[in-house]
């Protein structure tokens, strides 16, 4: 399976520490120069430690590609920013599962018949394939509900992953 990834999931699975689970499930991962721009220089020059652990896979799990053809329809379209259309572009252009948190590039790229899926949703198929246990699963989502400004996602839809894994459980 082709996959290409925006910024935030990769961000994400990096900070939680649990960057390897990216390449139990889908082996090889597409990144826009947008994407390694955003996610390695930028991070380097803040000196963000996913920064660098997400450019040590560069060229070995982690190939930095662009589409050929332009995303600029897609920003006039939806209104979203060239790293999401970036993203979305190459999605296309390769029949990918698109790795994507923001709400607005996810809705464009659903738009497009993209199918998408954000870190929860990689946590779940990790979960699924055995790459990680419920326990585990849950202390990823504490992670990203206690660090509200490290991960950036509504705090509802963390209760609601928590609660789906361990429904007896109130978080």
């Amino acid at each position: 399976m082709i996959v290409v990834s925006d910024s935030t999931p990769l961000i994400h699975i990096a900070k939680a520490g649990r960057f390897n689970i990216l390449f139990t499930l889908y082996k090889d991962i597409l990144i826009t120069k947008e994407v390694y721009r955003e996610v390695v220089d930028e991070g380097l020059i803040l000196q963000q430690e996913d920064a660098l652990v997400i450019k040590e896979h560069i060229a070995k799990w982690i190939h930095v590609k662009n589409a050929s053809s332009s995303s600029r329809h897609l920003i006039e379209k939806y209104s979203i920013h060239k790293g999401e259309a970036d993203s979305i572009q190459l999605a296309l252009e390769t029949n990918a599962l698109l790795l994507m948190n923001e709400r607005d590039g996810r809705n464009a790229a659903k738009s497009e018949g993209i199918k998408v899926k954000g870190s929860i949703g990689i946590l779940f198929d990790a979960l699924k394939e055995g790459a990680i246990d419920k326990e585990e699963a849950l202390s990823i989502l504490s992670r990203f509900r206690d660090e509200p400004h490290a991960f950036w996602i509504d705090p509802d839809i963390i209760k609601a992953a928590m609660e789906k894994i361990s429904p007896r459980n109130k978080f």
